[in-house]
């Protein structure tokens, strides 16, 4: 099951790109409908997932958290489980990022010279070349924010893909062509090694969605690990604002109880301290 990921800089190509490999590969396009999958299945406002992720962390946000986290995991765990279902390209937010620990995913870094960029903004977004730069200025630089203050990393930097495409020096064919020949390597095929991984995070993801939508565990630095059916979630008994009311005992209670019913869980461990 290839999966590519697509990161881009706004009105970089990202959805030319996916739209025209899916073509020559077959592989299907996905993109904002895991923002609805998401919504949909934790019931969570499509809207309030797609505004919070694109707006960059205010100091106070940084300094307790917010939603971003959840929304994330709510995405990562849509996304997890869209990978079960086969091969995908994805050009929506941070896919590079929502797959921790998977190997064999192709990840792309898709830049544009500037210019291109303008002349895209200027015309879909009915702007001015002044408007248009600042447009691009501020969508980069909020991307920019939130990555770094939910990962801790530079999403500009190259080490974090695979494959860094100037479409400003090369066609789209060619680009769909270097993305091809890169997943018939031996890097990107498909391996029991994959299937599991893929596997364990769609369950885990699922756990850790659960918990951080749960008005009883929401705000809880919480973390799930899954290995064929066995959890483990770990943490620390306070919310990013204050320390819990609740006990240790009670706590553990109310993560069993959240999670026990997730399809997939077999073993269950609580770890809090």
């Amino acid at each position: 099951m290839p999966i590519v990921t697509i990161s881009r800089g706004s009105l970089s190509g990202g959805e030319a790109l996916a739209n025209r490999l899916s073509q020559k590969s077959g592989f299907p396009v996905v993109g904002l409908e895991v923002i609805k999958d998401a919504a949909t299945h934790y019931g969570i406002s499509e809207s309030a997932i797609s505004q919070k992720l694109k707006q960059g962390p205010s100091v106070i946000e940084r300094i307790i958290g917010d939603k971003r986290r959840t929304y994330m995991i709510a995405l990562q765990s849509a996304l997890a489980e869209r990978a079960l279902k086969g091969s995908f390209i994805y050009h929506g937010l941070a896919g590079h990022f929502l797959f921790p620990e998977v190997p064999n995913i192709l990840k792309v870094r898709l830049v544009a010279p500037l210019a291109q960029r303008i002349k895209s903004v200027v015309e879909k977004k009915r702007l001015t070349e002044e408007e248009a730069v600042k447009y691009i200025e501020n969508v980069d630089e909020k991307r920019k924010q939130w990555t770094k203050f939910l990962y801790d990393v530079d999403w500009t930097d190259p080490m974090l893909y695979h494959m860094v495409i100037n479409l400003g020096q090369i066609s789209l064919d060619t680009a769909c062509g270097m993305i091809l020949y890169a997943l018939d390597q031996p890097e990107f095929k498909d391996t029991p090694e994959k299937t599991k991984a893929i596997q364990n995070l769609a369950l885990s993801s699922q756990v850790k969605a659960k918990l951080a939508l749960d008005q009883r565990t929401m705000g809880m630095e919480l973390d799930a690990e899954a290995n064929d059916g066995k959890v483990i979630v770990k943490g620390k008994l306070f919310t990013t604002v204050a320390p819990l009311t609740t006990g240790t005992q009670t706590t553990k209670a109310y993560i069993t109880e959240i999670a026990k019913d997730i399809p997939g869980v077999k073993e269950l461990i609580v770890d809090l301290n």
